[in-house]
């Protein structure tokens, strides 16, 4: 199931997601001051999220660019009440068999600048015309205000699998791990739904766990050229005292 095929139905661009990982380690889920418990997501759900159902989000898909294509995905997230920030850069290619990318985050908060780097790798597989599945495997540095040489800091691995259940809605399953330096591994999971209510517009709601953190993202795609797509979305964490945050992604497609 190429990603040409599944952008007909719900949208041009690859997944963010990740999800290149977005990764580094995480602060304790604990934390009882607001700031710190911003950090915690923000950082954490940053440092390990891979290249999802569209752009930014955290559930992936089972789904790679065509042969030829190549793709740069690009986000910012920002917290509902304060300046912390992430700005992210990811671009990737079809290389051979496989999807290839590498991702570049700068975050800003209250504990000055952390950078990170990294690559990942993802392949994808059609089961049948509805059903597909892949593997997509991301490792990451960081450097921080404390620190000028990137580190390593985390890496994950994740299945994702992709349900067509129509022309008009997709469902996406993700089961995997993060494995952390200085931490304990925690499990890398979710779930989401796709609908696209026109053929320019789209939306997506997930639920998904990472670094042993919880949380919720709904938001909205529209590409008004087949080669562009900008992504809008809210994101909170189960805890009463979580923080939220907005994301805004732009994602440009294009042939080699």
């Amino acid at each position: 199931m190429t990603r040409e095929r599944l952008r007909r139905v719900a949208r041009t661009a690859t997944n963010g997601r990740l999800d290149a990982p977005r990764f580094h380690p995480r602060r304790p889920f604990h934390s009882p001051l607001p700031l710190q418990l911003w950090a915690a997501y923000l950082c954490g759900f940053a440092a390990t999220q891979t290249h999802a159902a569209g752009g930014h989000h955290s559930v992936d898909d089972a789904a790679i660019l065509d042969g030829d294509q190549c793709q740069v995905e690009t986000w910012s997230d920002r917290h509902a009440r304060t300046s912390q920030g992430l700005l992210h850069i990811g671009p990737a290619c079809r290389i051979g068999a496989v999807e290839l990318g590498l991702n570049l985050e700068r975050e800003h908060g209250g504990e000055g600048r952390t950078v990170r780097a990294g690559p990942q790798v993802k392949w994808a597989f059609e089961i049948d015309d509805r059903l597909s599945a892949g593997v997509l495997a991301t490792a990451g540095w960081q450097s921080d205000a404390h620190a000028t040489a990137l580190r390593f800091a985390s890496s994950s691995v994740v299945i994702p699998v992709t349900w067509q259940i129509d022309d008009s809605w997709r469902a996406h399953i993700n089961v995997g791990r993060d494995f952390h330096r200085v931490q304990p591994r925690t499990s890398h999971s979710g779930a989401a739904i796709e609908w696209s209510a026109l053929p320019s517009v789209s939306f997506v709601a997930e639920r998904f766990r990472e670094g042993g953190g919880n949380a919720w993202r709904a938001g909205m795609r529209w590409t008004p050229v087949q080669a562009l797509s900008v992504d809008l979305s809210r994101a909170r964490g189960l805890r009463a005292d979580a923080p939220a945050w907005w994301t805004l992604g732009f994602t440009w497609a294009f042939v080699r």
